[in-house]
């Protein structure tokens, strides 16, 4: 059983939390969270009881602890990098939200300084441990799609609705091209997983309706290494969608819902097939677990997390340059 630290007891600290554990007791015998940090803690003060979590007042506090196997940082972006540091120094696994950093050299310091240090750099990518994904992405090895021409993505929610201008998320410092970082990462990083690394990429992005420091629209154009091209679309400012498609010469597949892929081959009719629900939290938590303990490797290998960042890095670029073409740092 590892023990873990939970540095950030936000929404998305506790639903990680929830993931493994119910009233403290964990769902199985990969990991539980015994300590917690947060900016906040008279916020956190019932939520920590209620899970059996001692409530450190710092992140010093946690490193410094020999307990504690690993952290499991749910905090603002720009903070991962340097949290990273001083727990790698401490030789503490470490289980990072998404995106990893704000730019690709911070990245690539990040996974480096795990390696260095014989730890797992684990990068919430939770979209990969779906069956649905992992079908998908035999489908297309295979052939069975044909030849990948084209791909689409588009990943939004109403969350940023409901921003004040003091919630971190709420900047273009902390969430640049609008909903990039919280949302479009996601997308990109399906699309490496799925079709390989991207060469170049534009985008644009306005601000029509919020009115805090962050863009509503944010619209991509990229070119995978292939030669295939793709399209993502990202707003934090409308109701909760979510839409893969993948166009092949063969067929097409479209995933709107975690576990039902929609299907269409060359003179056939659509069909759908559909996939076991899965707490997808509670897999990529137990992989990190398995993978500090030698079971398997993280199923997120950090070179496609780095190329990750540096497509981000180049939307990011186009976006200040209204939509010039720039080619992602490989």
């Amino acid at each position: 059983m590892i023990d873990a630290a939970i540095v950030g007891l936000g929404r998305w600290g506790r639903i990680l939390v929830g993931s493994v554990q119910t009233a403290g007791v964990p769902k199985g015998d990969h990991i539980r969270f015994t300590h917690g940090v947060t900016r906040t803690p008279n916020k956190a003060t019932e939520f920590c009881a209620g899970q059996n979590i001692e409530l450190e007042s710092n992140f010093d506090a946690v490193l410094a602890n020999p307990s504690i196997d690993a952290v499991v940082l749910a905090t603002p972006h720009s903070q991962h990098v340097d949290q990273i540091r001083l727990a790698a120094a401490a030789g503490k696994q470490v289980f990072v939200e998404k995106p990893l950093a704000l730019n690709r050299a911070d990245a690539a310091e990040a996974a480096n300084l795990c390696r260095e240090a014989g730890l797992i750099l684990a990068v919430g990518q939770n979209r990969r441990f779906l069956p649905l994904i992992a079908d998908l992405k035999s489908m297309i090895d295979t052939g069975e799609l044909g030849t990948i021409v084209h791909a689409e993505g588009n990943f939004s929610t109403e969350h940023g609705l409901a921003y004040t201008p003091d919630f971190w998320r709420a900047n273009d410092q902390e969430s640049p091209a609008g909903a990039m970082t919280a949302s479009g990462i996601h997308i990109i990083d399906t699309f490496i997983h799925l079709l390989g690394p991207l060469t170049r990429g534009r985008a644009i992005t306005r601000r029509r309706a919020l009115n805090v420091g962050l863009d509503d629209s944010t619209a991509c154009l990229m070119e995978f290494e292939s030669g295939a091209t793709a399209t993502l679309g990202t707003s934090p400012a409308t109701p909760f969608f979510f839409r893969l498609h993948i166009f092949g010469t063969k067929g097409w597949a479209q995933m709107q819902k975690n576990d039902e892929l929609q299907l269409c081959f060359v003179d056939e009719k659509p069909q759908i097939r559909t996939y076991p629900a899965i707490d997808m939290q509670r897999a990529e938590l137990e992989a990190f677990a398995d993978a500090i303990n030698g079971r398997t490797v993280f199923p997120v290998p950090t070179d496609q997390v780095v190329h990750g960042i540096a497509v981000q890095d180049a939307l990011i670029a186009s976006c200040q340059q209204d939509g010039a073409p720039i080619d992602i740092d490989r």
